[in-house]
């Protein structure tokens, strides 16, 4: 192959008839593959519909380890079929080498259970099978080896797989480990101390006492506790020792969990500004609550000195807060910010935009002459788009047009957009769309969605050509899976408008060119250079058979498609893969949220009893009640259980599907099993009836859980989370007002339930707007 990296960069469709030519297919493919391996070109995209099956006609078993290799990131898109014609020993080792790409589901699941039925997998081996982790289910988990694992090294994976993992996995793999624990006594502090931040709430309190704490306070001090846990484990040792202002120092972690009130008590002490520093250092930041009660003790007391906050907490203070800091103290601020970036999106925008203020400020005498020049762009990094729209329009153009691939990673808050936008379109950069070239829009990739979704529409149909928006569509979609990315797009990004600016981008490829021409019928490679949600039912069901199957994983993984979407693929899908009842785990998984489309009796038909695919079919959001009712109908009859006897696995599984149960089912759950499963499902917003929160905050109050509302304690409500908001605004209500008045469960209901009802969460109203 003499273009080399060059075939990264034709037009995929030029290449197919080539991968059909035996005298050049098996140099084309080693080389495409190395330009998705290398990230050049998208796995999932156009490009894969003509490698894939040119490659899966190979005969893997023959195939020599380099060639192997260089199929790494295309092997998740080739299926779990093409590998799994391996041994399982080999199969192990390909999919243990770092920095594969993760695989679905689906194929994880499948891989994964052959793997655990024809070797000893151990958890050493499990922790190094990152791409396959989405595919736990019990069986795999029983029949785990686990032998090494008092071992020290297992803390880091078994840390990162309880934290990353879906809920119904993390209590699948929690529990698995408990149960290893009690077949393995010998040495299990340092497997206990490893696992403790991830110890439910209810069973601390079943375990911890005062004594207990302080008797191992050398250990625990050190241990990265939860907020509420730290809450408890406070409570505590309050309970039983006289701590001072001084010996609170001496918890560690735990003293992240000390009330507002505690803080109070010392605020005339002359020890409070060194208490102060060491809460605002302590690790993993500061509860919403405390940071408020700290900032209303400084507004009490403007004298103390701000400088002793570290930079993370004083990069959340008041605009009126900021003004009193020293130069050095917003110095560390700003490189607190640009190390921790996520932390500074997070940020209400108004503070974002003082503290980008505040950095261009920092910079002096490096703006000359009312510019911001290159050398000022580099110091300001991603804090660019934060700045005011008049401070904006100072920036020197020929230095954006060198730095626009730096800005292409940066965070573009909706604020901004108008500002960007103005810049990007000046006469000296790349001037009005509707005179844009193809190498204009790739020049300028997901910077695109700057524009208004009216200039957007202005640029040319002919530059928009499937390969240009397919890399646009690319480069946006990789800049979301990053971190800061992720957060972006939560926090500062209005996603109905990003909605409409992606379809007008797309609108030359899923639209009739003209009122005479026909709406165009979608193949499997438009549907990957795209996304499949961009395209209409009508669309889709026009699709043939042999591409939709082609398809199925990549519908299964767009969470935007709408019902009538969802539903149009499974009346197709329905015709490939009946009878339904005879669907197998790794099917249902492919077919990810296009299961909220199939009938109540195709649901009821259809084995969804594994807890290792309800572990997924539970964070869909799209269920109806009677489907959500369906599946829990399923689970009960195949598995032959009472709803009592439903165990914390099942509960953390079913998410969503909970709402499922009726009120009186509800009522049956053991109350304990709740409570133990709550902190799985602490982020879950549930899709529940009034009727059936209100069953589910009877369960939490009976002693088995938590006991009466009225004695809970703030960290129940911390443990809790989202379903305490819920529970508060539906189940909750008559409760609360039988609460006596300043008790400290209805404090701590009204600061970590009601948070709305205060100011907002960093404890202050935002700056007034000037009419």
């Amino acid at each position: 192959m003499r273009l080399g990296a060059l075939a990264c960069y034709l037009d995929p469709s030029d290449l197919g008839s080539y991968l059909q030519d035996s005298a050049v297919a098996s140099a084309l493919w080693q080389q495409l593959s190395q330009c998705i391996s290398k990230g050049f070109v998208s796995a999932g995209g156009r490009l894969s519909s003509w490698l894939i099956p040119a490659v899966q006609t190979l005969n893997v078993s023959s195939m020599a380890p380099p060639e192997l290799s260089a199929l790494s990131g295309l092997l998740p898109q080739l299926g779990a079929s093409f590998l799994l014609s391996l041994p399982s020993d080999q199969l192990l080792e390909v999919l243990s080498q770092p920095g594969l790409h993760t695989y679905s589901p689906a194929q994880a699941f499948k891989m994964l259970s052959k793997i655990s039925k024809d070797t000893n997998l151990t958890m050493e081996k499990l922790c190094r099978l990152k791409p396959l982790h989405s595919g736990l289910s019990p069986a795999v988990l029983r029949d785990l080896q686990w032998a090494e694992i008092s071992e020290a090294v297992h803390c880091q994976c078994w840390r990162t797989l309880l934290t990353e993992l879906k809920p119904g996995h993390r209590a699948m793999l929690y529990n698995a480990m408990q149960e290893a624990l009690h077949r393995d006594t010998k040495n299990t502090t340092l497997q206990l101390n490893c696992l403790l931040p991830f110890v439910p709430l209810r069973e601390l309190m079943q375990t911890m006492s005062a004594e207990i704490i302080s008797r191992s306070i050398g250990v625990y001090r050190d241990t990265d506790w939860s907020p509420h846990q730290a809450q408890f484990l406070f409570s505590k040792i309050h309970e039983f020792l006289n701590i001072t202002s001084k010996s609170v120092r001496d918890l560690g972690h735990i003293a992240g969990g000390m009330s507002c009130d505690f803080l109070k008590l010392w605020t005339n002490d002359t020890d409070f500004v060194e208490l102060l520093q060491f809460v605002s250092e302590l690790p993993g930041g500061i509860r919403p609550a405390l940071r408020k009660c700290i900032i209303e003790e400084l507004r009490r007391q403007p004298k103390l000195d701000l400088s002793i906050l570290s930079s993370a907490f004083s990069a959340t203070l008041p605009v009126t807060m900021t003004e009193r800091l020293s130069n050095a103290s917003l110095r560390a601020i700003l490189d607190h910010v640009q190390a921790q970036f996520a932390d500074f999106l997070r940020l209400p925008h108004y503070k974002q935009t003082n503290l980008a203020e505040k950095a261009l400020t920092e910079l002096g005498s490096s703006l000359s002459e009312g510019q911001i020049d290159g050398i000022a762009l580099d110091i300001l990094g991603p804090l660019l788009p934060f700045l005011d729209g008049d401070i904006l329009a100072l920036v020197d153009r020929r230095a954006v047009a060198l730095r626009l691939e730096e800005m292409k990673n940066f965070c573009l808050p909706k604020e901004a957009l108008r500002d960007i936008s103005a810049l990007l379109t000046q006469k000296d950069l790349f001037g009005e769309p509707s005179k844009w070239q193809i190498g204009d829009v790739e020049h300028l990739g997901r910077l695109v969605f700057a524009l208004s979704t009216k200039q957007i529409n202005s640029i040319p149909l002919s530059v928009l050509n499937k390969d240009t928006v397919e890399q646009v569509l690319v480069g946006q979609r990789r800049w979301e899976d990053s971190i800061i990315g992720g957060v972006c797009i939560t926090q500062c990004i209005d996603q109905h408008r990003q909605r409409q600016q992606t379809q007008s981008l797309i609108r030359g490829i899923v639209k009739a060119r003209s009122r005479r021409a026909k709406m165009p019928v979608p193949s499997c490679a438009d549907i990957r250079g795209t996304y499949p949600s961009a395209w209409t039912s009508t669309q889709l069901s026009r699709m043939s058979q042999e591409e939709l199957k082609q398809c199925v994983e990549v519908f299964g993984q767009d969470s935007s498609l709408s019902s009538e979407q969802r539903r149009s693929l499974w009346v197709k899908l329905r015709q490939l893969l009946s009878p339904v009842r005879e669907l197998s785990e790794d099917q249902v998984l492919e077919l990810g949220s296009l299961v909220t489309a199939m009938r109540e009796k195709d649901l009821q038909d259809t084995n969804l009893s594994n807890p290792g695919v309800l572990a997924h079919l539970g964070t869909l959001t799209d269920w109806s009640p009677k489907k959500m009712r369906a599946v829990i109908l399923n689970v009960l009859r195949k598995r032959k259980l009472k709803v009592e006897q439903l165990t914390v696995v099942d509960l953390a599984a079913f998410g969503h599907l909970i709402c499922g149960l009726h009120p009186s089912e509800i009522k049956k759950l053991s109350p304990y099993n709740l409570s133990m499963a709550v902190v799985f499902l602490r982020e879950t917003s549930l899709p529940c009836t009034e009727q059936q929160m209100e069953a589910l905050t009877s369960c939490f109050s009976r002693p088995q859980a938590f006991g009466p509302v009225s004695t809970w304690g703030p960290e129940v409500f911390t443990e809790i989370g989202t379903l305490a908001e819920e529970m508060t605004a539906l189940g909750w209500i008559g409760t609360i007002k039988s609460i006596p008045e300043g008790t400290g469960s209805e404090r701590a209901c009204q600061t970590w339930c009601c948070q709305p009802c205060y100011k907002n969460k960093w404890g202050e109203s935002p700056p007034k707007l000037s009419p």
